[in-house]
């Protein structure tokens, strides 16, 4: 009988530089959703209460 050698294809290295450049961007893009704002400006840092609305400590009736 006649003998039939198989050899395994060898795989392609186009895959995995097509799949890295795929994480890649895909890392980029989660990078810039999530530490950039919208408009590349920097975060408002200002939590604080505008001084127009300030409330005083005690109503003006109980301070004599």
């Amino acid at each position: 009988m006649a003998e039939i050698n198989i050899e395994p294809k060898k795989r392609s290295s186009w895959a995995w530089i097509i799949a890295l450049l795929v994480l890649l961007v895909v890392g980029w893009l989660v990078y810039k959703y999530f530490f950039e704002t919208q408009n590349g400006d920097t975060m408002n840092t200002d939590t604080g209460v505008p001084a127009g609305m300030v409330m005083p400590l005690a109503p003006a009736f109980l301070s004599v």
